[in-house]
């Protein structure tokens, strides 16, 4: 029995782990889309204003 105790241990750890680099990974690529889309924004906004 503890060597199953200690499989779902580990196996939390694991998905724990995975989970938290996945959310900073897609949190740092998010920050640079909204970043981009911000700046596209703003040269349309220009090129509008230019016409």
């Amino acid at each position: 029995m503890d060597a199953w105790a200690t499989f779902w241990g580990w196996l939390l750890v694991v998905v724990l782990v995975v989970y938290a680099i996945l959310a900073i990974t897609i949190a740092i690529g998010g920050f640079f889309d909204v970043k981009e889309m911000l700046a596209t924004m703003n040269d349309q906004h220009k090129q509008r204003d230019d016409e």
